[in-house]
């Protein structure tokens, strides 16, 4: 039973039990059923809406999981022919976003980020230093 059943159904056992409106115990009743409805009404409208953001979330996921796979595929361009060759990631620390990098890009020095445009550079002397010593 739903609340909005719930609530017809005490407003069926207040008029079927005759009582008067008038009285200050009908009164009271009346008011705590009208309040009842009311809330009953505004839970089923918050479930309805409810119902419908997470429909829109699904969606919204389901879209971006088709998008991260056409992203990491390898024939989407996106990765390198040579599978060895790695993909790191990096969080820009200005506004928190997540690129991708390959060898390349590292041996650049520096990229801006796609998302605020900051300039983030890379040192990759001490790596190196250790790579050598290996």
């Amino acid at each position: 039973m739903t609340v909005l059943e719930r609530a017809a159904y005490l407003r069926g056992l207040f008029e079927g039990l005759g009582m008067d409106a008038e009285t200050n115990e009908g009164k009271l009743f009346q008011g705590m059923l009208s309040c009842m409805e009311e809330m009953a009404q505004g839970i089923t409208d918050l479930q309805e809406q409810n119902k419908c953001l997470l429909d829109e979330l699904d969606d919204i996921y389901e879209e971006m999981s088709a998008i991260t796979e056409d992203f990491l595929d390898k024939d989407s361009g996106f990765s390198s022919d040579n599978e060895e060759e790695p993909l790191y990631q990096v969080i820009c620390p200005n506004c928190g976003e997540l690129i991708y990098l390959d060898n390349e890009m590292l041996e650049a020095g520096s990229i801006s980020c796609s998302a605020c445009g900051e300039e983030l550079e890379f040192d990759l002397t001490e790596l190196q230093g250790e790579s050598e010593g290996e």
